[in-house]
């Protein structure tokens, strides 16, 4: 891979991972893993001003999480990317072992393969 554009790549995933620690946006994203919504309905199931709803929305969709669809004088708004959701609860399985002090799958099984091997 080109060096510059592995650069880039970089650059990007880092700028998404930091639009994920935003807990609004991760809400967003799960609000429209199924549905379309407008930013006043959006504001009123997160219970956040339409202004924060709207900047959260400008932030997704500028990196392509999300897109919109105008319908007459509304605008919905859609999960333009779902497996993202997928890197959410990857995050959250990761998270939850750490929360609790559990060690991670892949080392437990790393563990009962060596006890395997003795």
């Amino acid at each position: 891979m080109d060096k510059e554009l592995e650069q880039q790549i970089l650059a990007e995933t880092t700028t998404i991972y930091k639009l994920l620690s935003n807990p609004t946006r991760i809400k967003i994203l799960y609000l429209l893993e199924n549905q379309t919504l407008t930013v006043g309905e959006l504001a009123k199931r997160l219970a956040v001003a339409q202004s924060i709803v709207s900047h959260q929305l400008a932030s997704l969709r500028k990196h392509q999480l999300i897109s919109f669809e105008k319908q007459g004088k509304y605008v919905y708004y859609k999960l333009d990317d779902p497996h993202i959701l997928s890197i959410i609860e990857m995050t959250f399985d990761h998270v939850e072992h750490v929360v609790k002090g559990e060690p991670h799958q892949y080392h437990l099984q790393s563990i009962m393969d060596k006890d395997k091997n003795n």
